[in-house]
This record gives C-alpha cells, structure tokens and sequence, in this order.
C-alpha cells in the first residue's frame, strides 16, 4: 500500500505513487504507536495523515478508541486518520445484530467507525464495489466506507526491488 501511495517509480516510473515525494514515517502496528503519538508527531514531524489497515475484528462499533481518535481530529483539524474498511463482506460481522445482514455491517473494527475519520473502500476497475470489500452502515446508521477507489489488481512495490500486484481495501 505504500508504494501505492508514496512509490517514486524509480525502476518504472509507470508504476510510481499517486503521492511521490510524500515522506513517509514507518511504525510497528503492535500498540498503534502512530495513532497514540498522532498528535505528537502532527506537532514535531508535520504527520497530518494516519493509514492503518489492521484489522480490530468484526464491526465493534463505536468504542473507546474510536472516541480517541475523533477527540485527536476535532481537537487537531490538521490530523487525518485513514483505515481500510475491511475484507470481510462475506461474514456475518454482527450486521445481523442491528438488522443490517449480510453483507452489510461489516466494517472490521472500532477506529474505523469514527465519525471523524476515514474508511475506505475497494471498487474495481469499473467503479463497482467488490464482493469482499466491507461496507456499512455503522452500528449507529451512519454510512461507511467513506471513499472506494480502485484497490484490485494495483501494481505496487516489493521486495528486493521489484513490483506485485495486490489489493483489497488497503489499496
């Protein structure tokens, strides 16, 4: 997803970020040390923008963290948190338990059902949603994912110098 995002394209500059020349600031997800020092690193390093795409299980609502990271936004309007939406269409996710059903309810973890922040999407080539792609609504009705964007089949960076594609709402 990175490369995605920031890839300067450098063995092929067809396959280079939508972001390139962005600076990027690496964390273990263990903890979610970027998320906890959000506001410091908004305030040190000039980080106006979070991306997570770690799953928090099925549909948790809006939780504790999930107020954490809204009071971070609204009281710091330069900080922008961004998380995958989920892979997990196919389950069940607790959508059931507020009548949405499947494949409906799905977004994968608390965080992600901020009213503050942003989840993505996966749609294809074509603008349609893909089957695995989670989507909403939120336990509370609100609507979610946020923003689709083509996350199948994208070319990306990889190791030892080469490219994959990949996907999923991460992309």
């Amino acid at each position: 997803t990175t490369g995605i995002a920031i890839g300067a394209g450098n063995l092929t500059p067809d396959y280079r970020g939508m972001a390139t020349g962005a600076y990027l600031y690496y964390y273990d997800i263990n903890g979610y040390p970027h998320i906890s020092g959000a506001v410091n690193n908004l305030n040190s390093r000039g980080v106006v923008i979070t991306s997570t795409s770690f799953s928090e299980g099925c549909n948790a609502g809006y939780t504790a963290t999930t107020r954490v990271v809204d009071q971070q936004t609204r009281q710091n309007p330069a900080l922008l948190h961004v998380f995958s939406a989920g892979n997990s269409a196919s389950s069940t996710c607790g959508g059931n338990a507020y009548g949405a059903g499947t494949p409906w309810g799905t977004i994968t973890g608390g965080r992600k059902q901020g009213k503050s922040t942003i989840a993505t999407g996966n749609l294809f080539y074509n603008s349609a949603l893909t089957a695995s792609s989670s989507r909403g609504p939120a336990a509370d009705g609100r609507i979610k994912p946020d923003i689709c964007a083509n996350g199948s089949n994208q070319m990306s960076t990889n190791a030892n110098n080469t490219y994959q594609v990949g996907g999923g709402t991460s992309a």
